[in-house]
């Protein structure tokens, strides 16, 4: 009976991915906004007025793209397993170790992903429009270039193929990966005990909020998207910024507020040569 029901969860969600994506991702975003305005982690000012306009405009630009990801990923991993194409699909495993599995991998492409946007100069000029607000608050999750999002639409479809995610564990994830991606970028902090205990799992905002520093060697560390033990695997693990919480700025040093909150130059960003600065302190 309970395997009955969850099957029916599953088709249902399977053709109708969009719009549970859609109704747990933007209501989501609108409780941590909430959230935010009345326990903000970071006292500076907020300059809503001014970029918001950009970050959501970005987010609009995107709403009809991001939804594509995930359903597309599950698309490729479901023709993988009627096909039983895909490592996890040939290596015969039961339906739990598959399970996770496809949360591990899952997880370990999206650091990957992470850290090749910042290493890539290509990727990075295009990934640099998520890094360039000068503000950390939940509007910063929708803040993408259009194309970062194409370019990760089609690195996932062949990836959950080739893999052979398990299609019923990807939706999990992605929406689990959707929640945390907004909670991390929130501006709210845990009780530090908590903080300390759940991201030896998982990404907080504590530890997010580093990799949105200004200041180029945290930009470069807790590159995680939901788990945070491929940082602490791979030596990009970062406890707390330099100077204290309350002293962090955010952005690119090379991006002043007027660039960063003006929707068309970011637009047009990725084709403008900006040179890294170099932190001397």
């Amino acid at each position: 009976m309970i395997g009955e029901s969850l099957e029916a969860v599953r088709v249902w969600l399977s053709s109708n991915t969009d719009i549970a994506w859609f109704l747990v991702y933007w209501g989501t975003l609108a409780l941590f906004a909430g959230l935010e305005v009345f326990i903000p982690a970071f006292q500076q000012a907020a300059q809503r007025q001014q970029r918001w306009p950009t970050n959501i405009g970005l987010g609009m630009m995107n709403m009809v793209l991001v939804p594509l990801v995930p359903v597309s990923a599950v698309w490729g991993a479901q023709w993988a397993q009627s096909q039983g194409l895909g490592l996890l699909n040939v290596a015969g495993i039961s339906w739990w170790v598959a399970v996770i599995a496809t949360f591990l991998l899952r997880s370990l492409v999206g650091y990957s992903f992470h850290m090749l946007m910042h290493k890539v100069p290509l990727l990075w000029q295009l990934h640099r429009v998520h890094h360039s607000d000068t503000h950390l608050d939940v509007s910063t999750t929708v803040r993408s270039h259009p194309v970062e999002v194409v370019v990760l639409f089609l690195a996932m479809v062949p990836l959950a193929i080739v893999l052979g995610f398990n299609p019923w564990a990807l939706i999990v994830y992605e929406t689990i990966d959707g929640i945390i991606g907004l909670l991390s970028h929130t501006n709210l902090r845990l009780p530090e005990r908590l903080d300390r205990a759940l991201r030896w799992l998982l990404v907080t905002p504590n530890m997010h909020c580093l990799h949105h520093s200004s200041y180029q060697p945290e930009t470069d560390s807790n590159y995680g998207v939901v788990l945070s033990i491929w940082d602490r695997l791979f030596g990009t693990y970062s406890v707390a910024p330099r100077a204290g919480y309350e002293a962090m700025k955010f952005g690119v040093n090379e991006i002043g507020f007027e660039q960063s909150s003006d929707i068309v130059w970011q637009i047009r960003s990725p084709m403008l040569t900006i040179e890294r600065e170099a932190d001397h302190n």
